[in-house]
Parts: structure tokens; C-alpha cells; sequence
């Protein structure tokens, strides 16, 4: 085949993969919590023009930079404020700019086919495919990691090689990495110093370096990042920055912040899951291990992985979106394993056929992801379904085809190899993806609570003047109600409604004996007139709103 057909293949990736996740981008709600109070920040900042200091309602959001919410503020601006698919526009084109680098890369290895395979196994990837559907740091964060890592690469190859480079190619390390600073801080520097020591170990040479250029490189740093920092600083007294580094970033890495903590190894035990449907690939992808660090390129991309992994893996907090960096690099490698031979031998040496057990073993595993992916699937459109319950469990039957394609097709390339089985499986999973996202997880009614309350007031014509919300406190219904909603508690919603004619108390269960207190005390007749009943991912609990007035304002909704 050619190379303008291979082109044209990853043109027709490209654009199947924006298609799907654009359709996502449509169909799926507002996410608890990060999502939510990601956009919400960057709602207000579009709104005010505060392009210095970020927050959530008044509370200063000293999360991340303001790399990310000036993109989704620029997004919002041009596409609308009150969309979240505006908001979650550049995590799609930076995932798509992510796949042609992976192409990029990958053709430093292999032909066009099996590069277009490599971006198609990286757009494709579950972990990716989620994140690309959310308004968030981490798509951006992959990019830009991936283009400092290329522009290190290519410096890498130069010395290994013996080649000169130009001048200015320092730069292809430096703004990338200056940029992912401003989107998540030390995440991107921390990724190309594992990188550059490893590389620097392997061959117990530090002269190399001296290509990077490392006082310019500093100097590019602090130019693009520093001008913001100053201003954040003297805009908050320095509240910004501190709040930042001791109770996020400290957080982080000295226990699992926010209940997400977990031990040593999670990350390797979840790989099957977070890189599916590639994930096929993994055991005779390392079995070529000794074969990878022959090879200069595969070599460096190993470098990029295994010292960024083990570090995330003995970070005390986990989150599923936290290999991203590595994962680009992660699918170039797994292509070298689309022909390779299974590892040990059926007869022979104890070893030889311990091995060839434990790739069996280890394809079995990965064989297998699909179905307990749909598994959980059809678990969850059973449990959190609600009202929608027969269309997310349609969703999960379909999930289950494309499951079964996929396995099918993955029995296929066990027996005989080849690159058109790991094709159809790569299709099949993404296409899997695309259904479990786009069109189940939006069929989950039960978790949707702030959707569910948003459309109640919707039908309600004229909106109230003003809302409280007592005990469902979600960043999401925060961005769907808009910045003006009150966050109280029972007692503080009755005096709201006391004070507030025409205004919507949402009160949750627990809060409920606090609301009607407070309104008896105060001679106050309150009607509830519609309640929601649901379950708060965020506290992984079942929860029950009731959705009070205390006047004429009718929305004109039932019981549900």
C-alpha cells in the first residue's frame, strides 16, 4: 500500500475519533466533581474577564494554574457559556493532536501501517477516550507532555546517532514543558527529568545533556510561567500559590487525598482496563523487552515510561487519568507485538514452559477485559438506570456486541498474527468505548441528580430568583443553576425561602428535619413539590432531594 493511503488512514482515525467524541460531548452531562468545577471556573472567568484569578463562586480555586481555564474560556467564548460541550472542546483537539503525534513518533519505528495502528490504539485507548469527554487538565497535560518528550526524543536520536541538530531545537522541549506548567504544574518537568535520568543511568553519560541547553531552557521557564505567578500573588496575597503547592500538591504526594488513595501496583493491576482495547498487546509486547533496548528509539520510549510509572505508582494518591503522559508512548510499543511470537515454548525446559504459561495466562487476562468491562456495564445500567433503565441497558447490550467482536478477533490474532485482527479488535473496543460512554453512562438517570433538577426548573417557565441548595451541594449543579446558588445548610434554606418570595429550596434528606424546623419556627408554609430520588457518586450514597416553595412559584412538575 502506499504512503498517501496511510495518510488517508489517519486522516479517517482522526476524524472517527472526533466524530465519537463529539457526540459525547453532546450526550453526556455535567461530571461530578472535577469536571464540573473546572468549567464552572472557567464559565466565570469568560464572564468576568478575570483572566488572573480563578473561581469557584467566591471561592478562590487555587487547584491548577490557569493554563486550562484560559482555553476553556476562550472555548466557552466563542462557542457559549452555558454548553459544557464548549468546555470540553480542547480536550478533544488536544487527544487529536496527541494521536498524530503518537503517529509521529511511531514512524520513527515502524512503517505507516502499523504508526496509523499505534495513533488508532492511543485515540481508541478507554483512559484517553474518557478523558477527551471531559473539561479538564489531563488531554492538554498528554499533549504537551507528548511534545516535550518528541522534542527530547529528537535530541536524544541526534547524540545516539551523531547527527547535529539545529540550533533552536532545545525549544521543542522547553515551551512544551513551560506550557504543561502553566496547565498542571510540575508534572511535565517531573516526566522529562525520570526520562533524562534513566537515559542518563543506561549509558553513564551526562554529556549529552548539554544539548538541552539548560540555563536558556530555565530562562523559557520562567518567562512563560512567572508573569502569571506574580500576578496570582499579589491578586490573592499569596493565598493562590500556597493554598496550591501545601494543600494540593503536598496533599497529594503524602496520602491519598479526597479518598483516593491506594497501594503500590494499582496502576499495573488496572492497565488492562485504562489501555483497553490495546491492552491485548501488553504480554508480548513484554516479552520484546530485551529486544526494545537494542533499538534507540525504543529505548528512549521505554525511558519515558517505566521511571514515570513507578513513581506514580508510589504516589500515595491514585486516580485513573494519572499515566496519561505515558501513554502515547505505551501504544508505539505495543505494535511491536502485533507479530511477535507467544514467549517459552510448549515442550522443553521448566522455564521455557513457565513462561509460555504465563503469556497464555497473561493473554487470557487481557482477553477477558472486554466481557468484565461489559459486566460492569450491565451492572451499572441495572443499579443506576432509573427511569432510563431499559435504554442504558440496550447500551450495554451493544457494549456486549462489540465486546464479543473484539474477543473474537483477539482469539484470531492468538492463532495466527497479523495486523488486521489487532485492527478489527483496536475498532471493535474503541467503538465499545464510544457506546459505554456517549450513550450508556447518559442513560445512568440515577447519577445525574443536578440534570434531573435543572430540567424540573426548566419546565417551570419563568426561573425562580433565587435557589438554595441544602445538603447537594455538586459542583454540577452549581454549573447548571449558575454561580448566583446558595450553598446552606436545612435551617439556613428555610430562612432563604422567608426571605426570598417566589425563590427554590433543594433539600436533601438529611437536611430535611433541619428545613422544617426552621420554617415551623418561623410560621412558614412550605410545599414540597417535587422530590428526586438518585445516588451521589461523589459520596456513594443514595440520596433523596425534595425541591420546596414557599409562594406561588409552580413549576408545574409531579412527583418523580
Amino acid at each position: 500500500m502506499t504512503v498517501p493511503f496511510k495518510k488517508s488512514a489517519l486522516l479517517l482515525v482522526l476524524a472517527c475519533l472526533a466524530a465519537a467524541v463529539l457526540i459525547g460531548h453532546q450526550t453526556v452531562p455535567p461530571m461530578d466533581r472535577d469536571e464540573s468545577r473546572f468549567a464552572q471556573a472557567s464559565k466565570q472567568m469568560a464572564q468576568t474577564g478575570d483572566l488572573v484569578t480563578i473561581r469557584f463562586q467566591d471561592e478562590l480555586r487555587a487547584k491548577k494554574p490557569a493554563g486550562i481555564y484560559w482555553l476553556q474560556a476562550a472555548s466557552a467564548s466563542l462557542f457559549g457559556e452555558d454548553d459544557i460541550a464548549s468546555y470540553r472542546l480542547p480536550s478533544l483537539l488536544a487527544m487529536l493532536l496527541a494521536v498524530y503525534g503518537t503517529y509521529r513518533i511511531a514512524r520513527t519505528l515502524y512503517k505507516p501501517p502499523r504508526a496509523v495502528l499505534a495513533a488508532a490504539a492511543c485515540g481508541g485507548a478507554l483512559v484517553v477516550f474518557a478523558e477527551a469527554h471531559l473539561a479538564k487538565t489531563d488531554s492538554v497535560l498528554m499533549l504537551l507532555c507528548l511534545m516535550q518528550q518528541y522534542g527530547l526524543m529528537q535530541i536524544y536520536r541526534a547524540w545516539q546517532h551523531g547527527r547535529r541538530l539545529s540550533y533552536h531545537s532545545y525549544l521543542w522541549v522547553w515551551l512544551p514543558m513551560a506550557a504543561a506548567v502553566l496547565v498542571k504544574g510540575p508534572v511535565a518537568p517531573l516526566l522529562a527529568l525520570t526520562t533524562v535520568a534513566a537515559l542518563s543511568a543506561w549509558h553513564r553519560n551526562l554529556t549529552w545533556l548539554r544539548m538541552l541547553r539548560a540555563g536558556r531552557g530555565l530562562l523559557i521557564l520562567c518567562l512563560v510561567t512567572l508573569p502569571w505567578a506574580v500576578l496570582v500573588t499579589l491578586a490573592t496575597d499569596g493565598a493562590f500559590l500556597d493554598i496550591a503547592f501545601r494543600g494540593d500538591f503536598l496533599a497529594k504526594v503524602q496520602s491519598g487525598q479526597e479518598s483516593h488513595g491506594a497501594p503500590v501496583g494499582s496502576y499495573l493491576v488496572l492497565a488492562a482496563i485504562l489501555l483497553w482495547p490495546a491492552s491485548l498487546l501488553l504480554p508480548r509486547a513484554l516479552s520484546q523487552m530485551p529486544l526494545l533496548l537494542s533499538h534507540v528509539e525504543s529505548r528512549f520510549l521505554l525511558a519515558w515510561i517505566l521511571p514515570f510509572w513507578v513513581v506514580i505508582e508510589f504516589v500515595p494518591t491514585k486516580l485513573p487519568h494519572y499515566p496519561l503522559p505515558v501513554v502515547p508512548a505505551i501504544m508505539v510499543l505495543l505494535v511491536c507485538a502485533v507479530d511477535a511470537p507467544l514467549a517459552g515454548v510448549a515442550k522443553g525446559g521448566m522455564r521455557a514452559v513457565a513462561r509460555r504459561w504465563l503469556a497464555l495466562a497473561g493473554e487470557a487476562v487481557m482477553l477477558a477485559t472486554g466481557p468484565v468491562l461489559v459486566a460492569c456495564f450491565a451492572w451499572a445500567a441495572l443499579t443506576y438506570g432509573g427511569v432510563t433503565g431499559g435504554r442504558a441497558f440496550v447500551f450495554a447490550l451493544l457494549c456486549a456486541l462489540m465486546a464479543g467482536l473484539a474477543l473474537w478477533q483477539g482469539i484470531v490474532w492468538h492463532r495466527r498474527g497479523g495486523i488486521r485482527p489487532v485492527a478489527m479488535v483496536i475498532a471493535a473496543g474503541a467503538v465499545m468505548n464510544l457506546i459505554a460512554i456517549g450513550g450508556l453512562i447518559p442513560s445512568l438517570s440515577r447519577i445525574h441528580l443536578a440534570r434531573a433538577i435543572d430540567n424540573v426548573v426548566a419546565k417551570a417557565g419563568a426561573s425562580p430568583p433565587a435557589i438554595a441548595a441544602a445538603g447537594f451541594h455538586e459542583p454540577s449543579l452549581v454549573f447548571h443553576l449558575g454561580r448566583d446558588l446558595l450553598l446552606v445548610d436545612g435551617g439556613e434554606a428555610a430562612l432563604f425561602l422567608a426571605e426570598a418570595p417566589g425563590g427554590l429550596a433543594i433539600v436533601e434528606r438529611d437536611q430535611q428535619p433541619g428545613f422544617l424546623d426552621m420554617a415551623g419556627s418561623l410560621g412558614l408554609k412550605v410545599e414540597a413539590f417535587h422530590q428526586i430520588e438518585g445516588f451521589n457518586m461523589s459520596k456513594g450514597r443514595d440520596v433523596l432531594i425534595f425541591l420546596y416553595r414557599a409562594d406561588a412559584f409552580d413549576p408545574r412538575g409531579g412527583s418523580g
